[in-house]
């Protein structure tokens, strides 16, 4: 017997019904800030990843040479492929654009709670515009699809920051190595704040630098009163443009009614290369689990690419880490199948049944009938464990009066119905019942 690979998932109908239904509510939420659908390819060259997602992300690549003689690489996430296809169509494109899609990715890591080897993740990205507009419009999407799932201001934290302004912060410092910080930094949360601190002074920082970066990681609080207390305590032009980005960030935000999710935290970076001004992440407030989504500005992909510059902001979310969390709050979806309607059949009446499932088919009704051979008392089990709302029994001594018999499962009942009626309207005779 085959055990399937560790780190993934196998999904049975019930499972997947309600998998179906959250990712239905993230479609329809993004749809609403006028997102729009795309997919790529799940394999593509090596060279996509390996231009600047980061080692981590280098490291955990599904990589083989195929037979042509190219290092391949199943997609490990999806802003490369989106940018690679917004480089080679930009042309055709009105800017800004607004993409989403929920593909599967792949990335070899060890197996835990809320991490996988093959998972499904939103992906979402709003390319062409560098207003801070474009920024509040992602984190609002980000906000509302989680609120239409279930979750409140109690359940989730968005944590923002910007790279540039932390940047700009160890350059006054005269620390020139600020990459190496940086990541340094992505890793602060994971370990303790002595070995965050010996790490520092591993990478040539002294006493006094450590320290101030502590204390300006530690400055988080209300978003909007944290910006504002920034632009006082730090000068300079670079670290002002910043500022000013996020304070219009902030004050859109409280104009949305968001301002009870989001908290200023400079100790976000997030982990990849790629990311170049605002960065964010969203929590549970009881820290629970590892990071629910993250995302920011990639505002230099498409020239790395070859493409022109295209600015972009953008975010993903795996299921994995959503499907714990919504389990926790119990507002996952019941696992369940369900049909509109079951046929059981009595005696020799197929040539009535094959009218019936086509007519009911081709007006959007979900119908199934009995292929075994049962009786009527087993078709009414299995009717009830595909979750059909309504049985609908055809029998020979009905058929010679022209009626088949429409019963209720969950009150169980029964009224008589004209066969030729529910073939030539079912919606008039089912709709109701239904």
């Amino acid at each position: 017997m085959f055990e399937r690979l560790r780190g993934t998932r196998d999904f049975l109908p019930n499972e997947m019904a309600a998998r179906k239904k959250v990712f239905s509510s993230i479609k329809k939420s993004v749809e609403e800030f006028g997102f729009f659908e795309t997919d790529t390819p799940g394999i593509e060259l090596f060279e996509l990843y390996s231009i600047k997602s980061g080692e981590e992300i280098i490291d955990e690549l599904y990589a083989f040479e195929d037979k042509g003689g190219r290092m391949i690489s199943l997609r490990p996430e999806l802003t490369p492929s989106v940018v690679r296809v917004l480089v080679s169509r930009a042309k055709e494109l009105s800017f800004p654009v607004k993409w989403y899609s929920i593909p599967r990715l792949w990335r070899y890591e060890r197996p835990q709670s809320g991490r996988l080897r093959e998972f499904y993740q939103l992906n979402i990205d709003i390319f062409g515009s560098e207003d801070p507009r474009a920024d509040t419009e992602v984190i609002s999407c980000a906000i509302k699809l989680l609120c239409d799932l279930g979750f409140d201001e109690s359940d989730i934290e968005v944590r923002i920051s910007d790279r540039r302004m932390l940047q700009e912060f160890l350059l006054n410092l005269g620390i020139t190595n600020y990459q190496d910080v940086l990541k340094k930094i992505d890793k602060r949360e994971k370990i303790s704040e002595r070995d965050f601190k010996e790490m520092l002074a591993g990478i040539s920082l002294d006493h006094t630098q450590i320290n101030e970066i502590e204390e300006f990681l530690n400055s988080k609080g209300d978003f909007l009163k944290s910006i504002e207390g920034l632009s006082c305590a730090y000068q300079g032009e670079g670290i002002s443009k910043v500022i000013f980005s996020l304070r219009k960030i902030a004050q859109s935000l409280n104009d949305r009614g968001y301002e009870k999710f989001i908290t200023f935290d400079p100790s976000i970076v997030r982990g990849l290369d790629y990311y170049t001004g605002m960065v964010f992440e969203v929590h549970d407030r009881k820290r629970e689990f590892r990071a629910l989504f993250g995302g920011g500005r990639y505002d230099n992909l498409a020239e790395l690419f070859g493409g022109e510059h295209i600015p972009a902001v953008g975010f993903g979310m795996g299921d994995a880490v959503l499907e714990l969390m919504m389990r926790r709050k119990n507002i996952w979806p019941e696992e369940k199948v369900e049909i509109d309607l079951f046929i059981a059949t009595i005696g020799d009446v197929e040539k009535e049944v094959s009218k019936l499932l086509t007519s009911l088919r081709n007006n959007n009704f979900k119908v199934d009938c009995d292929i075994m051979g049962r009786n009527l008392s087993n078709q009414i089990k299995f009717a009830n464990k595909l979750g059909a709302k309504s049985l609908l029994i055809v029998g020979e001594r009905d058929l010679n009066e022209g009626n088949v018999t429409l019963r209720d499962l969950e009150s169980g009942k029964e009224s008589k119905i004209s066969l030729n009626g529910i073939i030539s309207e079912p919606s008039k005779y089912l709709t109701k019942v239904l």
